[in-house]
């Protein structure tokens, strides 16, 4: 059953003749929805609308229930497939605005907003994804609730249209976005030394963009770029391109460095990492870890832990080439090899200027605490030798599964 809005209204002497009148179309238009019969329903709205000055609380009412006629009607004109009809209503359905009493109530603002979510609902079940788009992002105009950003992601993704500020906060607009330094990193690739240099070097805050890290996949969090939107920041995180990811880099303004490394070298540090105690961090047990060899815990790394770095690879490679997103590829070789070129490099890229003898400075500084860098070695072509020659054609076979893509970067 459709919700509608029925309530007894208070004003001066003056509209009382006209406050019964809207109430006797009101509760005519309900009756109309209750018995499924939308198009009526939606003319009596219309009506009463028509004459309902905005600053009565009135006009919200019928203009809710006018909205829930709308959703209804088009439900039924999709079953049919009438897509003709049901685009000619869209500009009304659009044009409808919150302007007397009620507009304030959050309350009720909300219960408008999920009439607009619904509808897009019912748009996204019929396959008719813009407009799905256009519902949901009307209902976050409205009342932005954590549940619409569900569907925004299905409808932006299916649409494959630019996320905008605007879907995420409306508190400032694109302009007032602050600088975002985004190392998107894979696992022991130096990002720490990397996004260390670059809060020092920038004084840039050091923001670590979601929720929670540990066992958690480092996806990004809105209220995090929400709150810090404005601020000049450098991030470093171990994320994938997936689709939510890069609708927040679009609506952002994100343009990520991507930092890998050889994976044979990865699958040495990373056993160094585990067996220095950070196995918490996964969800291998550290008992067993502990009591596995050294073969043994490599080939869990293999099988575990591994194909992780060839699905980010992938899909940073995909948002390259579909143009979603502007981004900067490095490697760790090439950032130990050159360290002041790299960082020149980075900030190049994001349009900062700083002088070769800061950079060099603050990178000497930073190389004199290899524990804050997260450094174990730090040394290339560890894997050649601490792995087997099975224990690397596995890696590589893992290859197989991406035909289209280029693993250079991993370093074979």
């Amino acid at each position: 059953m459709p919700q509608q809005n029925s309530v007894t209204f208070s004003a001066s002497p003056q509209d009382q003749a006209l406050l019964l009148w809207l109430k006797s179309e009101i509760d005519s238009g309900n009756s109309h929805l209750r018995q499924g019969n939308p198009e009526e329903a939606i003319a009596a709205f219309q009506r009463a609308l028509a004459k309902a000055p905005p600053h009565l609380a009135a006009y919200d009412v019928i203009t809710h229930n006018l909205m829930t006629a709308y959703k209804q009607y088009i439900e039924l004109l999709l079953q049919t497939n009438d897509f003709d009809t049901t685009n000619r209503h869209l500009p009304d359905v659009f044009a409808l605005r919150l302007r007397g009493e009620m507009a304030g109530d959050m309350e009720f603002r909300g219960r408008f907003a999920d009439v607009y979510y619904d509808l897009g609902k019912i748009f996204y079940r019929a396959r008719q994804h813009e407009a799905a788009l256009a519902c949901v992002r009307r209902a976050i105009a409205i009342q932005p609730c954590p549940s619409y950003y569900v569907d925004l992601t299905n409808a932006l993704g299916f649409v494959k249209t630019r996320a905008r500020l605007a879907d995420y906060t409306q508190d400032y607009p694109p302009e007032q976005l602050g600088r975002h330094l985004f190392i998107a990193c894979a696992p022991k690739s130096g990002s720490t030394f990397l996004k260390n240099v670059l809060v020092k070097l920038t004084q840039f805050k050091d923001l670590f963009c979601t929720y929670a890290a540990l066992q958690n996949e480092h996806e990004l969090d809105l209220p995090q770029l929400a709150k810090f939107g404005r601020v000049n920041k450098v991030t470093q995180q171990h994320c994938r391109a997936t689709e939510a990811n890069i609708q927040l880099m679009q609506a952002f303004g994100i343009r990520p460095v991507i930092l890998v490394r050889n994976i044979f070298d990865t699958v040495m540090s990373l056993l160094d990492f585990y067996k220095g105690g950070f196995t918490f961090s996964t969800f291998f047990d550290r008992a067993d870890f502990d009591r596995f060899s050294d073969e043994e815990r490599i080939d869990l790394l293999i099988e575990y832990a591994v194909p992780w770095y060839f699905q980010f690879v992938v899909s940073w490679q995909r948002a390259e080439r579909e143009g979603r997103l502007s981004l900067c590829w490095l490697n760790y070789e090439t950032m130990i090899s050159d360290k002041p070129g790299t960082v020149e490099r980075l900030l190049t890229f994001y349009g900062i200027a700083a002088p070769r003898q800061a950079i060099e400075t603050i990178i000497s500084a930073s190389e004199a605490d290899p524990r804050g860098n997260r450094f174990n070695q730090g040394i290339a072509g560890r894997g050649q030798s601490g792995l087997s020659a099975a224990q690397r054609e596995r890696i590589i076979g893992l290859a197989r599964f991406f035909p289209k893509a280029d693993f250079g970067c991993l370093g074979f």
